[in-house]
């Protein structure tokens, strides 16, 4: 009598688990890894988180600015607190939002990565500028809402030197705190760039995102102090009477806005010439070819960062300054122009026939 035997079926054996590769997000866990980070990927992260909150203050600010406009007479809110809140608005949106948002986000995500580096020059440094950044914004939202400041987003002396009684002081040392923050990020990125480029990667080498960075760097190193002098000025003049800016002790009213757009038309390239770099990967990415004409693209986010600091007085035409320096700031003003349309044709390039 035989005996049916089943036939052998093989089992699937399942592979042992295995852990994650460790990487920036599962290297360490709680709060105080996050808070004691040094590195570049996570603090993009931190950036990304606080630039992201004071947005939306910022848009909270101008929903409130829109809603008041939808009758003439502006029946929501009063004429002082209308003020206060475009200043409000303004103060955040420039000074803590467009000029940190594209360096301190992917900028510190990307330019180790994309030059070969392991971190940032400064790792510390790095930290650093995200807890000055955070008690600049810590700062400037104790003075929105213990009262505001109404003097807008430029502080044009004699009011906030002299006429204003909301916190001026307080407000304009916010902007100083996130200045440094500011400064160390563009000294990182620039020591970083010259010093931790992988072996053969040369200058011509880089991503366009990196030579857009780069260039953000130097306006950022270069023109930022001069804001918070500024700014210090403005604040000694208001607390001691002492006449930087005023007429009657000797002051010169206009020198204020001179000093103040030497740096905030820069600033506005602070804000677009990483947008730019950005462009300029995405572009050729999508279009399958090289970007046309690299060294020109290159080099026209040099001549931006540069040229812009010769255009501060196109904010000064109905300020009383002579003919001649209108004309002389028209024509500088039409030249920041070339290096813009230089990237603009190469990308158009670029994109013909990819």
């Amino acid at each position: 009598m035989s005996t049916l035997v089943a036939p052998f079926r093989p089992q699937a054996v399942e592979p042992p688990l295995q852990a994650p590769e460790a990487n920036y997000l599962n290297v360490a866990f709680g709060l105080k890894s996050w808070l004691l980070t040094t590195d570049h990927k996570r603090i993009a992260l931190l950036y990304l988180i606080s630039v992201t909150l004071m947005f939306f203050v910022g848009g909270a600010a101008a929903v409130l600015i829109r809603l008041n406009l939808l009758t003439p007479t502006g029946g929501l809110v009063s004429a002082d607190t209308y003020n206060k809140l475009f200043s409000a608005h303004g103060i955040i949106m420039v000074f803590f939002f467009l000029v940190p948002v594209v360096p301190t986000v992917l900028g510190n995500f990307f330019l180790p990565l994309m030059i070969g580096a392991r971190d940032l020059a400064f790792p510390r440094l790095n930290l650093l500028s995200w807890y000055v950044y955070v008690a600049g914004a810590v700062v400037i939202l104790w003075v929105i809402f213990s009262g505001g400041v109404d003097t807008g987003w430029t502080f044009y002396t004699p009011f906030s030197s002299k006429a204003s009684h909301t916190s001026v002081i307080p407000a304009m040392l916010a902007i100083v705190i996130g200045g440094f923050s500011s400064i160390f990020t563009g000294l990182n990125f620039v020591v970083t760039t010259h010093r931790l480029r992988a072996p053969g990667l040369t200058w011509f080498r880089l991503p366009l995102f990196v030579w857009s960075l780069y260039a953000t760097s130097i306006i950022l190193l270069l023109a930022t102090p001069v804001l918070a002098m500024t700014l210090v000025q403005v604040a000694i003049a208001r607390v001691w009477g002492i006449g930087i800016f005023d007429p009657a002790l000797g002051g010169e009213p206009l020198l204020f806005q001179h000093l103040f757009w030497f740096y905030s038309h820069p600033a506005v390239y602070i804000m677009i010439l990483p947008g730019m770099g950005i462009v300029s990967e995405i572009i050729p990415c999508f279009s399958r070819k090289n970007i046309f004409g690299y060294t020109f693209v290159a080099f026209a986010s040099i001549g931006i960062a540069v040229l812009g600091f010769l255009v501060w007085a196109h904010h000064r035409f109905v300020a009383g300054q002579s003919v001649y320096s209108a004309m002389i700031f028209s024509l500088l003003s039409y030249l920041v122009a070339v290096p813009s349309a230089i990237k603009v044709f190469n990308w158009t390039a670029t994109l013909y026939k990819g």
